[in-house]
Formats: structure tokens, C-alpha cells, sequence
């Protein structure tokens, strides 16, 4: 199904989007679409090709055919540093920290910038302006996600699931409109599920989240509006409650531990 029947204006989609990579398909014609304001997961077996979903959608794999759309204008091929002044943030699997960064300087590494080595070299008085405008902005974003008093800390010296907050603080920092979440409740046990989900739910309307997750209770728990890949291809989009009920979502996914 195409998404233009469900959603005539997402904030992020792909259009009939096909990859190859070392001769096997990873996507076929895939075509989906994330609601403005909403959360809208996708999931799928391990090799259904949601990561790379996500790699075409901020710019590390290009598509073979079909074009991304974010925030309403058609690309063929998104590059990642350009994602920024695109509206549009990314967290990894793990957490990608820099381990030799504190957290403030970590999360400061997501703000948007205009300086560059040159403008730095030459200490352009702008500078130190600019990242006094980062710093302020990183430490609203670790005070939001109530971890304000790590900032002076390196990543090894945290707790995992602190980690992940920090991932999460320095994709906000830039305050995109579309937030690309990818496994954010991989090693987060099940204490600090819930206030996952409340961090997950409090970003819309605010701004469009997308979710790539295998913990299928947080999916349903916070998701408006979910896609399912399998080999590559969508077999079903809908509502949670809807997937709940779809007997080829249920057979091959929901009916298996562990198989979204």
C-alpha cells in the first residue's frame, strides 16, 4: 500500500524507495509514510530491512530507485550532514557516544553550527558566541531528559541506560521536527521502560518520532500508527490495534518471542 491513501502529507516518507547491497534486495518498492505529530513504528524480523529504511532516510545508504520525502520536498538521496538544516535527527542502535567527550560535549556535538575550522582558527568573533548558544542548548536538553548532572562525566562512567539518554539529549539538541529512533529500548531494562515510553510519547505533537524497535510492548504502547516489513517488502500498516488482529502479523511476528 502506498502512503499517500493513509497520509497525503508526511513528515517523512519513502516513495517506491528499492536497495540493493551486494546483490541481494534489502528493500522492494517500499513505500511508507510517518504521520505529522505522531509516532509511527516499523517492525519486522531480524533482516526485514528496517535499519535500512532508516540508513536511506538519513542519507547512508542512497536508494536505487525512488526518492525519500522529508518535510514535504522529494529527494533522491538525503546526505547525512545535511540532515540538520533538514529538520530531521538520528540515534543509533547502541549509543555512539564519543568516549573521550564528556556528556555536555557529546550532546553539544548534535547542535546545529555555522562555524567550521577555519572561522575557529581564526577565532571570527562570532564564534564563542555561537557555542556559548550550543552549551546553553545541550544543557536544556540534558535537563529535559533529567540528566543535567552527568555533563561533566565521560560516557564509560555511566550507567547504560544513562548512556542512552545522552544519545537521546544530543539528538534533540538540534530540536528537529523528525526524530528517527533507532532500538532505543535495546539494554534498557524494564525499569526504565516506562519512562521511556514517556519520554517517546512527550516529543509529539511537538514533532514527528519514528521508531525502529523489537520490544514489542513499548511499539505498542506508544505508537500511533505502525508498518511491517518482511524481506524487504511491507506486508501490513495500521493502527497497533489493527496489527494486533492481522493474521499474517500475528503468524510471523507477534506469535514468535522476540520476532519484530
Amino acid at each position: 500500500m502506498g502512503y499517500y491513501a493513509p497520509f497525503p502529507h508526511p513528515a517523512v516518507a519513502l516513495e517506491d524507495v528499492s536497495v540493493r547491497l551486494g546483490g541481494l534486495q534489502i528493500l522492494d518498492s517500499v513505500s511508507i509514510a510517518a504521520p505529522r505529530g505522531a509516532v509511527t513504528g516499523l517492525i519486522g524480523p531480524n533482516g526485514a530491512g528496517k535499519t535500512t529504511v532508516f540508513n536511506v532516510m538519513s542519507g547512508f545508504v542512497p536508494a536505487d530507485s525512488g526518492s525519500v520525502v522529508l518535510n514535504g520536498q522529494h529527494v533522491h538521496h538525503v546526505r547525512p550532514q545535511q540532515l540538520t538544516r533538514r529538520g530531521v535527527a538520528r540515534t543509533l542502535q547502541g549509543v555512539g557516544l564519543f568516549p573521550s567527550l564528556t556528556v555536555l560535549d557529546n550532546v553539544m556535538m548534535g547542535a546545529p553550527t555555522r562555524f567550521g575550522v577555519i572561522a575557529d582558527a581564526l577565532a571570527m568573533p562570532w564564534v564563542d558566541r555561537e557555542r556559548r548558544q550550543m552549551e546553553e542548548r545541550a544543557r536544556e536538553a540534558l535537563v529535559s531528559l533529567g540528566i543535567e548532572g552527568e555533563s561533566s562525566r565521560l560516557p564509560s562512567e555511566l550507567p547504560y541506560p544513562v548512556q542512552k539518554r545522552v544519545a537521546l539529549a544530543r539528538a534533540l539538541v538540534s530540536d528537529p521536527s523528525v526524530l528517527l529512533l533507532d532500538e532505543p529500548a535495546g539494554g534498557i531494562g524494564e525499569a526504565d521502560m516506562q519512562d521511556l515510553e514517556r519520554l517517546i510519547r512527550s516529543s509529539v505533537p511537538d514533532r514527528t518520532v519514528v521508531l525502529v524497535e523489537h520490544h514489542m510492548e513499548l511499539v505498542m504502547a506508544v505508537c500511533d500508527f505502525i508498518w511491517v516489513l518482511d524481506a524487504g517488502q511491507v506486508i501490513a500498516s495500521g493502527t497497533p490495534d489493527q496489527i494486533r488482529s492481522d493474521p499474517a502479523v500475528l503468524a510471523a511476528y507477534l506469535g514468535e518471542e522476540g520476532a519484530a
